[in-house]
């Protein structure tokens, strides 16, 4: 009877320990498949937001900036020499060092103390008037390398902000594929093809065709406000505004699509006005300027460094 007894009491131990193993196991396979679960979701996720992300930059490059079919993007190579004129000293100097930050974070290159200016900044409430003198006045301010139509839609242009970009094609090795006559047939001289300052013939071509034997470098960028078209902004949102149109070559109507930037500032989206350079700016300014001008892959590497900047954001 007795040892009867102390078997079964040992089969309920024996249940007892085997319940609390099976519950015990049980209970960690959900603390694993809890854990696990999240982490899955989370890189899904992420994969989605990256492929989201770098749709969004496709459509700010493409949808704003100028891109040529077999040329570079047109940025500074030469030192960036600012003067900005029509604004009261202390919001005058406070255009100044904040286009010069800007650009010190972009990595392009400043010029010295007294420069000679080629980045010219200017407010103004009469801006055809003052360009129609300053023509006249100066005959190599513009180059006809884009028409004469670009010349007319920017001394006319009714925007805000008009921008007028000058660029010079520059070979591989650093020499200067254009004379220094720019807008020489502004006053009638005609020079003939092959000593137009829009001509580009590299010497030495690259033996590669993933190389540009020439570039498109900056030589002067005209940034005209109308100060009449500009009341209901600050001084800070003008300033980055400028900015971002002198340091790369903006279209007329860029539209960056979903991506918030400085460029919805004169925009219509219902959205608040941005009041500076987004990440979004700021991180395309730096792949600009960060990359090898020469890669005919440029704008593939741009998108690409701006999605590991704004991803990693």
């Amino acid at each position: 009877m007795t040892s009867r007894t102390n078997g079964t009491r040992k089969t309920r131990r024996l249940r007892v320990l085997l319940t609390l193993v099976l519950a015990t196991a049980l209970a960690a396979n959900a603390d694993d498949s809890s854990e696990k679960k999240p982490g899955i979701d989370t890189v899904v996720i992420t994969a989605q937001k990256r492929r989201e992300l770098d749709r969004q930059i496709s459509h700010f490059v493409f949808g704003a900036v100028v891109s040529y079919m077999n040329d570079s993007l047109e940025r500074w190579d030469t030192p960036i020499c600012p003067l900005v004129a029509g604004l009261s000293g202390d919001r005058g100097e406070f255009v100044f060092t904040r286009v010069t930050e800007i650009a010190k974070a972009a990595h392009a290159h400043l010029g010295e103390e007294h420069c000679k200016p080629n980045f010219y900044i200017v407010v103004t409430a009469y801006p055809d008037l003052l360009l129609a003198k300053w023509v006249k006045r100066d005959i190599g301010l513009v180059n006809n390398c884009n028409g004469m139509g670009y010349i007319k839609s920017f001394l006319h242009s009714r925007q805000p902000v008009r921008v007028f970009y000058n660029a010079v094609f520059r070979s591989s090795t650093g020499m200067n594929h254009s004379l220094d006559t720019a807008g020489t047939d502004l006053i009638g001289l005609n020079l003939p093809f092959n000593l137009s300052p829009c001509a580009a013939v590299d010497p030495h071509p690259p033996d590669s065709r993933l190389r540009y034997g020439v570039v498109q470098e900056l030589s002067s960028v005209i940034v005209v406000v109308d100060s009449t078209k500009t009341t209901n902004i600050n001084i800070g949102q003008l300033t980055d505004y400028v900015a971002l149109l002198g340091l790369a070559q903006i279209k007329p109507e860029a539209n960056p699509g979903t991506a918030p930037s400085i460029l919805n500032l004169f925009r219509e989206t219902g959205l608040p006005a941005p009041q500076g350079l987004s990440p979004w700016d700021e991180a395309f300014l730096h792949s600009l300027y960060t990359t090898d001008q020469t890669n005919t892959l440029q704008v593939s590497v741009i998108k690409g460094r701006m999605l590991d900047e704004l991803a990693n954001h």
